[in-house]
Parts: structure tokens; sequence; C-alpha cells
């Protein structure tokens, strides 16, 4: 018996020719498609190459690895060496995404795209939009039949305000539960954002972040070490965007608004939450605009980030509160825990003992049924509480 496990991170799998089927003539050129050149994917925007990784960069982890060809055919995990069938089914096919979460242990997921990660880097506005609009109408199809189980993050332009604005009152309308921004603008700290953070926040709907979902360099270093470098610094993009969103005011001016950030790790919010004080106090008089509460209570009372194979995140619980810790199994990537969701689960349990009960029960799933608020989400996380208490 386990707490009910909401994952703050998944993907959806849309068909490959989404965009290309479905952008108008006019603006077939901005349409995210992928080819395939050997052993590489390569994802375009029209023309125009934006990505390039191995077709089979989730080998390692699906016993078709490129590295040992050996472990492959035996289909073992060869960074594990283990027997275990990793495969994903469930990437493309409802049935076989709830056989892989059964299986995995988890009750429900916030889901994100797979091309549509692309869609930042559509530099045209109204390409933009309408490449937004597509993902988002295919996407709550996609998912209503099992809308207790998935609940898709609708995918907002950024290149201009009213078309954010315009798109979250659309997919609010529909029922969508979380509104994903894109990373790396560099322009939280701009007033403009406030009615956008508004209607949010008066509609209980959380504004999530998702790494690397946005036009930045996610190849910074090449070389040496760039492997690690790269991904390591993406939490860098979520700390730009609460110490601008915070230093700026916009949070502190909707109070109501909720963000949440996807595989940025977590146990680094309570230093900058701390560090935020120190500039807000210490360089008083060049401090503006003048916050009604200190940085780190803005974040404690607004900020949320999702951990998973880190659960050392749990140790600032005390610091920045247990209602800022998600959990998330990023499925189906590979850097994700799935197959050993539970056992991720009973490990982080077994080494953190001083942990209360209420407090994974919190971190696992509950805190999220109270952000995407959907029928019988909270419902649920308490009746699984009350059989954890009786067992």
């Amino acid at each position: 018996m386990r707490p009910f496990v909401f994952s703050c991170d998944a993907h959806i799998a849309e068909p490959s020719d989404l965009f290309t089927r479905n952008m108008p003539e006019r603006l077939k050129s901005f349409a995210i498609h992928n080819e395939s050149d050997g052993a590489t994917r390569i994802t375009k925007i029209g023309d125009q190459v934006i990505l390039k990784m191995y077709s089979n960069v989730h080998g390692h982890k699906t016993g078709y690895d490129h590295h040992d060809p050996a472990l492959a055919s035996a289909g073992k995990d060869w960074l594990n060496n283990t027997e275990v069938d990793t495969k994903r089914l469930g990437a493309r096919d409802l049935g076989l995404r709830l056989a892989d979460m059964d299986r995995d242990g988890v009750d429900a997921e916030l889901v994100f795209p797979s091309l549509g990660l692309m869609l930042p880097r559509i530099a045209d506005r109204e390409a933009q939009r309408v490449a937004c609009e597509i993902y988002n109408d295919w996407a709550w199809d996609y998912t209503r039949p099992v809308k207790d189980r998935l609940i898709p993050a609708a995918m907002i332009p950024c290149i201009d305000f009213d078309d954010a604005l315009a798109e979250c009152q659309r997919t609010a309308a529909k029922g969508f539960a979380a509104f994903c921004l894109w990373e790396g603008l560099n322009n939280y700290n701009d007033p403009r954002w406030d009615p956008i953070f508004a209607f949010a926040g008066d509609n209980d709907i959380p504004i999530v972040f998702h790494t690397g979902v946005g036009d930045i360099n996610i190849r910074a270093l090449r070389g040496p070490g760039g492997a690690i470098f790269n991904y390591t610094r993406q939490m860098n993009d979520s700390i730009d965007v609460i110490t601008q969103l915070v230093a700026g005011g916009v949070l502190d001016r909707n109070p109501k608004a909720h963000i949440l950030f996807a595989e940025h790790g977590a146990g680094w919010l309570l230093g900058l939450a701390e560090r935020m004080d120190e500039a807000y106090q210490g360089h008083a008089p060049m401090v503006s605009p003048k916050l009604s509460r200190l940085p780190s209570q803005i974040v404690r009372d607004q900020v949320h980030s999702a951990l998973q194979n880190d659960s050392g995140s749990l140790l600032i619980r005390k610091g920045i509160g247990i209602g800022a810790l998600l959990f998330a199994t990023d499925y189906p990537h590979a850097e994700g825990t799935f197959p050993f969701s539970r056992n991720v689960i009973d490990k982080m349990m077994a080494d953190y003992p001083d942990v209360t009960t209420a407090e994974f029960v919190a971190v696992l799933g509950g805190n999220a049924a109270k952000l995407f608020k959907r029928a019988g989400l909270e419902t649920a996380v308490e009746a699984r509480a009350r059989q954890l208490e009786a067992a």
C-alpha cells in the first residue's frame, strides 16, 4: 500500500504529421516535424534544423542500446545490467499507457508534448499562436477518454501578451488544468504578465514551466563534460524565471497565482529563496519595486518544483514548506524513473524516516491534487491516505 502518486512531469507523443497536416498553407513553413538521417533524428521547423539527437536516445533504458549490442540483444539495461523489461509501450497508445502507469505505481500524470516541446522555437507570432492551438486541441481530445489519469498542460504562445491571455482563456474554457509558458524570455519582470497571472490565479490554474521548453541554448557547452553540464544547468533557467517573477513583483501582485517547475530538480529552491532575501534586504536602497512580502515568503506561498531521483530535496521541506515539493517520473524519457518508480519511492521513504506519512502523501500526490483541480483527485488522495493509516 502506497500513497496516491501523481507525476508532475510526463509526456504524450503527437502524431508525426500533426503540425504539417494542420498548419494553414500560409504557415506551412513553420510546421514542426521530425526527419531521420541514419541513427539521428532531426527536428525541424520548416527547413530550419532545430535539434539533432540519437534516434535511440532512450536505448539504455529500453533494452535496445547502441552502446552495448550484447546487452541489447539480451534485453538488459546496460547501465544497471538488469533483466527488467524497461520498454516504454504507452507513449502513443492510451491503453498501453495506463498499463505502464499501473505497472509503475503511478495514478495520474501531468502531461507535456513531445514534438510540441519545440513550439517556443517558432519565431513568427501568428504561426506560434496557431501551432499552440493545434496542439492544445489535439491534446485535449486525445486525453479526454482518460481525463481522470492524464492531465494535459496547455501550451501558451508567448511572443505576444494578448495572444498568451487569449489562449489561456480559450483553453481554460475547454477545461485545461495547467498553462505552460516558455523559459528563456528574460522578461518575467514585465507588468504586462499581470493579466495572465491574475487570470490563472482567479481560475485556480497553475502556470507550469518544463525544462528546455523555450528559446534557450540546450547545447551551451560543447566538448568534454557537455552532456552533464548542459542537462544540469537547465535548473538555472527556472532560477531566472522565479527570480524575475519575484523581484519584478508579478507574483507579489498576483498572490493567487501558483507556478510549478518540471524536471529542474528542487533542492536548490531554499537556497534561492534565502539568496533573494539577502539581496532584498542588503541592497534595499536600490530595490524596486518594493514587495509586500519577503522573497522567501513569496516562494513559500506560490512556487513549487518537482523532484524525481533527487530525493535529497526533501531536506529543504522545513525551510521552504512541504507544499513546494511534488513528485515526477518524466515518463517515457530516459532520465525518468520508469519502470522503477515504486523502487524510487520505497527508497525515498526508507532513506528519510523522519519524513512523516502525511508529508509523503503530500509530496507524492496531495500537493499536485490541490494544484491541478480535477474532480475526484483530492478525494482519491485522501482515501488512499486513510487506507495507509488503517494498514
